[in-house]
């Protein structure tokens, strides 16, 4: 019965073209970001489980090194939420990981550590909505895509690397620091089915005390932080829609008591796709995705350990 009631629906959106931008619209919403609630609802609770392997490293030069004799595991469960703040252009969201991380490196013992990573809070708008039509030249409207800012913060709810006192650093499961963020994602339906995606933000990374070898403390202040994704998805029907997708983290030089430290800012790359499926349409959704670092000197920098994710998504949509 479930089956037919969804198979009404398709027929229903195929013969609408309003309920087909709809269909396009939600269906591909889940490229937003991971808890973030959806054009179509007003509120989702979320949760992802992934595995990372590390097969390699950059070097503060840029250089890719594969790891020798070693093994590099992460399991990290994320749990999110957002919801809509009394109107459909204002939403509240974050989200929070608990990580699992396995380390066996070369002349050191294997170790494994638990514990929570970093929390993240945002505050995010609708500034410029889309007609998701497709560009039509004889249109100017619909060329205006979906603008959304927004501004959030994370916590140093996980140990950062300065604080980890084991050998092998596998209890450092967050940055150590507390980070203020801006940033604005951009959507575009190019045609009913197929739409880009660009998102970019810039994090302050706010100083702080860490603990000296030789006793007493000095005043840290990481790189801020800046990040760029661009991803191509295209909606296949009401039910399936892919992606697939590149993003990019830097950070400027970090200072130690006011003095910078050369050649301590970092760099990451990653491609990847992803694909999303409602299994009950809209309210329960599932996805799966894949990205890697590629192993190509000049892509990273100062990167401990590179390689591959998987993951798998579960999603509870809420509807007004």
């Amino acid at each position: 019965m479930r089956r037919f009631a969804q198979f009404l629906a398709a027929i229903a959106v195929a013969l609408s073209p309003a309920l087909a931008r709809a269909q396009a619209c939600c269906t591909a919403t889940g490229t937003s970001g991971f808890g973030v609630v959806g054009r179509c609802h007003f509120a989702v609770l979320a949760a992802q489980l992934s595995y990372e392997r590390g097969h390699g490293s950059f070097d503060a030069n840029g250089d890719y090194h594969p790891l020798s004799h070693a093994e590099v595991d992460d399991v990290v469960l994320s749990l999110a939420g957002g919801i809509r703040l009394g109107t459909p252009k204002l939403q509240v969201y974050g989200s929070i990981p608990l990580r699992l991380q396995y380390r066996d490196l070369e002349g050191l013992s294997s170790d494994s550590a638990v514990g929570p990573g970093d929390a993240s809070l945002a505050l995010r708008a609708m500034a410029l909505e889309d007609l998701v039509t497709g560009i039509q030249w004889s249109d100017a409207r619909s060329f205006l895509p979906f603008v959304e800012p927004y501004v959030g913060g994370r916590a140093p709810t996980g140990k950062g690397p300065t604080e980890s006192d084991r050998p092998s650093g596998v209890d450092a499961t967050g940055d150590g620091t507390w980070t203020a963020f801006a940033g604005v994602s951009v959507t575009k339906f190019v045609t009913l089915s197929d739409a880009v995606v660009l998102d970019g933000s810039y994090g302050y990374r706010f100083e702080h005390d860490v603990s000296s070898p030789s006793g007493g403390s000095r005043r840290y202040s990481p790189g801020n932080e800046i990040r760029g994704r661009l991803a191509l998805v295209h909606v296949v029907n009401l039910f399936w829609s892919g992606s697939v997708f590149a993003s990019a983290i830097a950070s400027t030089n970090a200072r130690q008591d006011g003095n910078t430290i050369p050649n301590s800012g970092t760099r990451r790359v990653r491609v990847g796709a992803s694909v999303q499926y409602y299994v009950v349409y809209p309210y329960w959704e599932v996805g799966a995705s894949v990205s890697a670092d590629p192993p190509v000197s000049g892509l990273g920098k100062n990167i401990p350990f590179a390689g591959a994710n998987a993951s798998l998504m579960l999603q509870r949509n809420f509807t007004w």
